[in-house]
């Protein structure tokens, strides 16, 4: 007969479980050597001192990577919180060979789930290369390497988006809900070009007409809608770079709707330099 646990002990059993990816035995012995304290038993496991057979290989080994990075002033009641500063950040970023203006930074970040710029968790940290089932720097490099080839392919899609997305909040200043416009012109170069998304078309150059646009007549800062909107438009301007689909009843930012108006009096000039060229 199996026994029987409380509905709290239940429940620790479970969010053990979840957050540490063993094994419900394990959990289970884990959890009753610290008395059923999940906090106490999860950072045990974390600091590789609860010495269970069924702990994850590759999340013992992150954890003691993320201690070489960690901030030394990071002292959180949850280990899981503890981050690191920016000397750390930069340094785990060289050591992986990934540079701040290539698009791999937004790769790592988003994969890790970094909460803010030059900052990461041992959660995010532990968490996001566990799933890759990847514990040393070689292979991480590797991986972002991988990744990084992949960002043209349509079937990495929804992988580019999240990334694209996750850059938004990480960029913001702290306090801040929108994002300084100088940033987000810097962050759509490195997103919206080559190796990653390419908004141009035979025909137009979008991504320069866009950066046009934003600084000489919207020149505001950016809001998540707009960030979020802005990759919807380049998709659909990719898809059919004549914009036949766009119309003015359509739930578009009003900046779209703008930038539309822009790209058509940019089309009409030039067709009529073309014109006068043929006329001589």
């Amino acid at each position: 007969m199996p026994p029987s646990y409380t509905p709290q002990q239940k429940a620790a059993i479970a969010q053990y479980v979840a957050i540490t990816q063993a094994d419900k035995n394990a959990a289970v012995r884990t959890l009753k050597q610290y008395s059923w304290n999940l906090d106490q038993a999860v950072n045990a496991f974390y600091s590789g001192g609860n010495n269970t057979a069924a702990a994850s290989p590759h999340q013992q080994s992150l954890s003691k990577l993320f201690d070489k990075y960690k901030d030394p002033q990071s002292k959180e009641a949850d280990k899981n919180d503890e981050v690191t500063n920016i000397e750390g950040t930069m340094k785990y970023f060289e050591d992986i060979g990934v540079g701040l203006e290539d698009v791999s930074f937004f790769i790592v970040s988003e994969l890790l789930q970094s909460p803010s710029m030059g900052e990461l968790t041992r959660r995010g940290f532990i968490d996001g290369w566990s799933s890759q089932g990847i514990d040393t720097l070689p292979k991480m490099k590797n991986h972002i390497l991988a990744r990084r080839s992949q960002l043209p392919d349509p079937a990495f899609r929804p992988t580019f988006k999240a990334i694209y997305k996750h850059a938004f909040p990480l960029a913001r200043a702290q306090g801040q809900k929108v994002l300084a416009l100088d940033f987000a012109v810097e962050y759509w170069k490195i997103l919206l070009s080559p190796p990653s998304l390419a908004w141009t078309t035979p025909s137009t150059a979008f991504l320069d007409l866009w950066l046009d646009f934003v600084q000489t007549r919207y020149r505001r800062a950016v809001n998540k809608d707009m960030w979020e909107q802005t990759l919807r438009f380049a998709e659909m301007c990719l898809l059919d770079e004549s914009m036949a689909w766009w119309n003015e009843e359509a739930a578009w930012p009003g900046v779209i709707d703008d930038f539309v108006e822009f790209v058509r009096e940019k089309r009409a000039v030039g067709e009529m330099r073309a014109d006068e060229m043929d006329v001589e």
